[in-house]
């Protein structure tokens, strides 16, 4: 015998896209139009920049003619500003566009690149015992990597006994 789901006793309707709904209802179509607009400026703009540069800037609003760059800091705004001629240009030969542009300001705003932190996959790690790392390093060669496993082994040491000393 199937079971049902809460799904099976909802009459199933035509589903209609997300962009035919805004474009359908009155009170939501200037947003529509709106992201329609900022969409086709960004597509412009992103394919004017070369893609290292257009990782870390975007368009954030219209003002008149004028678009309002955000990047993510100093540096790209620097870069950007030395380019904005041939960007400018780009979307004057862009015969499609709905907007007119005639000028770009440019500002920097970090946190709308801030991307989020991948959560660690895992407990943390415990210190490799001191005798673990002092066989480590005597099974090694005369090496940099060895010198290093020393030094660390010799401070992990001296920790130990100051620890012991204060007890």
């Amino acid at each position: 015998m199937a079971t049902k789901t809460p799904t099976d006793s909802v009459p199933q309707r035509d589903a209609k896209p997300i962009h035919t709904l805004l474009r359908e209802n009155e009170a939501l179509l200037p947003f529509h139009q709106r992201l329609r607009q900022l969409s086709s400026l960004q597509k412009t703009f992103v394919d004017a920049l070369p893609s290292g540069l257009s990782d870390s800037c975007r368009i954030a609003t219209v003002e008149g003619s004028t678009i309002i760059v955000a990047t993510a800091n100093g540096a790209v705004a620097a870069k950007l500003k030395q380019m904005l001629p041939r960007v400018l240009d780009k979307f004057r030969e862009n015969k499609t566009q709905y907007q007119e542009v005639t000028g770009f300001s440019v500002i920097v705003q970090p946190e709308f690149f801030i991307k989020e932190s991948q959560p660690r996959s895992g407990p943390p790690r415990e210190a490799m015992p001191f005798e673990k790392l002092t066989e480590l390093a005597e099974s090694l060669g005369d090496s940099p990597l060895k010198t290093a496993l020393e030094a660390i082994a010799t401070k992990r040491q001296r920790a130990l006994t100051n620890k012991q000393k204060n007890r």
